[in-house]
C-alpha cells in the first residue's frame, strides 16, 4: 500500500505550474492514500502573495486529499523528532505526521528532513 504525505512546497509549486510538482500532485491522486498536515494547509494558504485565484485553486486541490490534524500524538512525535534532529518546528510536525501515518514524505526540501530516523523522503523531481 502506497502512502504519501505531500509537503507544503509541492502544493505551492504544483499550483504554480512547476512541472515536477504538477506531476507529483497528479500521481498522488492515483495512489492508495495521500494527505497533508494541517501545518501545510496553514503554510500554503498563508503564503504571501497568493492571488484569490491561486487560493481558490489550492483550496479545491487540498479538498481532494486527506488533511491530518495536529493532534496530541503529532505534537508528542514532533517533540521526539526535535530532540533527535535539529529541525524547525513546522518541519518536525510535518515529519511527525508522516511517521505516524506511515507515509513517505514528498518534498523538495529533502535536506531539511534527511536526518529524521525512520522517515522516507521522496524528492518530486525523482518521480
Amino acid at each position: 500500500m502506497t502512502r504519501w504525505l505531500l509537503d507544503s512546497n509541492v502544493w505551492i509549486e504544483g499550483v504554480g505550474g512547476v512541472p515536477h510538482a504538477v506531476k507529483a500532485v497528479l500521481r498522488a491522486g492515483g495512489i492508495d492514500w495521500c494527505g497533508f498536515s494541517a501545518i501545510s494547509r496553514l503554510e500554503v494558504l498563508g503564503f504571501p502573495g497568493l492571488t484569490a485565484g491561486d487560493e481558490r485553486r489550492l483550496e479545491e486541490l487540498l479538498a481532494q486529499f486527506h488533511e491530518v490534524a495536529v493532534s496530541p500524538a503529532v505534537i508528542e512525535e514532533a517533540i521526539r523528532v526535535r530532540k533527535e534532529v535539529r529541525i524547525r518546528t513546522p518541519d518536525a510536525m510535518i515529519a511527525a505526521t508522516a511517521l505516524l501515518e506511515k507515509a513517505d514524505l514528498v518534498t523538495r526540501n529533502v535536506s531539511d528532513f534527511r536526518g529524521v530516523p525512520g522517515l522516507r523522503v521522496i524528492d518530486p523531481e525523482t518521480l
